[in-house]
């Protein structure tokens, strides 16, 4: 390989900075937007921890961030520990608003936080807190349920801090252990968002490595890449790394690329085992070819209303996908070869989420998405004026990167307003 180039494309880590690609709108409305309480939902390898990463870069015009990562935890003094670490990474920033870090370390974690938060407040600093991996608090609520109780307190009473849960959607069960605690349960308030596949354009930026040294990619290249991979963000930089050529350019994905490693075997296997009983059904029969909503709905004996809230959970993580026809398939070929190839042992039974769950979850994602949306749409709406305005100065000639700026802005609130109105003929 020339030894000017490196293949550029990243496997198994998380990315940040020029690294990272996608879900800019995401960002900004969780560094910007009204909700302070926030829980991103998404299946192993689609880029949570990255997502918080970047925003712990992002973020710090606005915040102070923490980054904590609870992976590994068993106990409350677990917590406690890994939430010092994350002082510790930047203690002398804390130590400038009088913030002892060491000293932390004798405290409980509601009580940590709340210290810090505080602090911060006297000098006019607002916290984002960025919680990674916190499954688990599941365990540690039926072993410790006042330490969980006391940190969900916690969350509820510094003004300044905002709060950010990037997890599967496993943690739902969670909201089923504290449901009689005497303080509202665990999730309540938290706004859910899914983190799933990049956007058709923020993925041909990642293909193309636009943020770096850019790699050249064909066209069919690129359309067969997005038909191999759904533009899940692990598929994509795992299939990229095999394309990647001396030339610094890709060459064209074949069926044989459609390979089942290690990493990916236990990849899917986890993602099945994140499903309820009802999507477990729909993702097997998903196996012999993509169908109608109403199709599958007959097929497995559901209400439609019932069959689409499961699809808009599962097409929301990244698990199907529409067909240019409008039939929904599974999300990518890599999904599809696992699943055939592990058909006969694989079972509906067992789940770690009840259905029931699951249409609860579904129901209060739909419900904040077009909130989010319509905010979206509100902020280019409030952009497209000022630019035009900016436009208007230059009478006849305004510079073309104005122009095509307009442009984009127009586009995205065409697509802002079809998504609300399919959103609205579909769930109303």
């Amino acid at each position: 390989m020339n030894a000017s180039y490196r293949n550029p494309y990243t496997i198994g880590g998380w990315v940040s900075g020029q690294r990272y690609y996608g879900h800019a709108d995401l960002r900004q409305y969780i560094l910007l937007g009204s909700d302070n309480y926030i829980w991103i939902i998404g299946t192993r390898r689609v880029g949570k921890t990255s997502l918080l990463r970047q925003l712990d870069v992002q973020g710090r015009k606005e915040y102070l961030p923490i980054y904590w990562d609870m992976q590994g935890c068993v106990t409350a003094e677990d917590l406690r520990d890994e939430l010092v670490f994350a002082l510790e990474d930047r203690a002398a920033q804390w130590a400038k608003l009088g913030v002892d870090v060491a000293a932390l370390a004798g405290e409980d974690m509601a009580n940590a936080l709340r210290k810090v938060c505080r602090q911060a407040e006297k000098q006019g600093a607002r916290v984002l807190l960025l919680i990674d991996e916190p499954e688990p608090l599941i365990e540690i609520a039926q072993a410790e349920p006042q330490a969980v109780q006391r940190l969900r307190a916690a969350f509820q009473r510094p003004p300044n801090l905002r709060v950010i849960l990037a997890s599967t959607k496993v943690l739902a069960s969670l909201q089923e252990i504290s449901r009689d605690w005497p303080t509202s349960p665990f999730l309540a308030g938290f706004a859910p968002f899914y983190l799933d596949g990049l956007a058709r354009a923020d993925a041909e930026k990642l293909m193309r490595q636009e943020q770096r040294n850019p790699v050249h990619v064909t066209p069919e290249t690129i359309r067969r890449i997005h038909d191999f991979t759904g533009d899940h963000p692990y598929l994509l930089q795992w299939l990229c790394y095999r394309l990647y050529q001396a030339d610094h350019s890709l060459r064209p994905p074949r069926k044989e690329d459609i390979v089942l490693d290690a990493m990916l075997t236990t990849l899917f296997q986890l993602q099945f085992d994140q499903l309820s009983p009802a999507e477990r059904r729909i993702l097997l029969f998903l196996v012999d070819g993509g169908a109608e909503v109403e199709v599958i709905a007959n097929a497995l004996g559901m209400a439609t209303a019932e069959a689409a809230a499961y699809l808009y959970m599962m097409g929301r993580l990244g698990y199907t996908r529409k067909s240019a026809s409008g039939a929904i398939t599974l999300g990518n070929r890599f999904l599809h070869r696992w699943l055939a190839e592990n058909l006969s042992r694989l079972t509906v039974e067992d789940a770690a989420i009840s259905d029931q769950r699951v249409q609860e979850m579904a129901q209060a994602g739909l419900e904040e998405e077009v909130v989010y949306w319509q905010e979206q749409l509100r902020l280019y709406r409030d952009r497209l004026g000022k630019l035009e305005m900016t436009a208007a100065r230059y009478e006849d000639s305004p510079p073309e990167r104005l122009q095509a700026t307009i442009l984009d802005h127009k586009r995205r609130i065409q697509a802002l307003e079809r998504k609300i109105d399919a959103f609205h003929k579909t769930y109303n």
